[in-house]
């Protein structure tokens, strides 16, 4: 069974705007939202779009 870190990185195969995962993902404010999404970022599971300022989502990197 997928934990909620899985689940949440599940929505994020996509590239979703920090307002949209602050809201409904999260249910948090934007400011911390950002702070989560910084850990993802610094374990390089997580990168900012390079399409849309804002906007997040799965890094390429294969793992395996």
């Amino acid at each position: 069974m997928p934990t909620n870190e899985e689940k949440f990185l599940a929505k994020l195969r996509q590239p979703v705007h920090i307002s949209f995962i602050a809201k409904y993902l999260l249910k948090v404010d934007e400011e911390s939202a950002i702070e989560v999404i910084n850990k993802y970022i610094e374990q390089g599971l997580v990168e900012e779009s390079k399409n849309g300022k804002g906007y997040y989502g799965l890094t390429n990197r294969k793992n395996g």
